[in-house]
């Protein structure tokens, strides 16, 4: 599975036209206890290097960490498939500033980590419903 997206995601990410915050939803799944076979540390141990990065380079741009958790139970769903060890949702002020962080050289170096802590992730970039939650109550 995909660690970093495909050419086409990111430009369709980069292109879109709504302005304002966006959410990234993190679904992670750390690679096994050697690393990825690599004898290195563990996949979460790598993972939790590039966050400490992740987050300093977050939070200088605007964003900040909303929620983190992990997944005690698949309620609906493939119970092997959709099992994943932790989630995160991330909060930027704008597409801009998120593609800013991830173009960095700074991130660039980070991510290392992050594709030598996962065998499988899914990003999904989020807007808020929030006025339309307000007008249907």
């Amino acid at each position: 599975m995909a660690i970093t997206p495909t050419k086409e995601q990111f430009q369709a990410f980069s292109h879109a036209s709504r302005r304002g915050e966006v959410v990234m939803l993190n679904l992670l799944h750390f690679s096994g206890p050697d690393g990825n076979g690599s004898g290195e540390r563990s996949g979460q141990g790598a993972y939790r290097d590039y966050g400490d990065q992740a987050v300093k380079m977050v939070e200088a741009r605007g964003g900040r960490v909303l929620w983190m958790g992990r997944p005690e139970h698949v309620v609906i769903g493939d119970s092997d498939g959709d099992g994943w060890d932790l989630v995160v949702l991330v909060s930027y002020p704008s597409r801009s500033a998120f593609i800013d962080m991830v173009t960095s050289p700074q991130y660039q170096e980070a991510h290392k980590h992050r594709e030598r802590g996962l065998d499988r992730t899914v990003l999904l970039a989020c807007e808020p419903l929030t006025n339309e939650l307000e007008s249907r109550a």
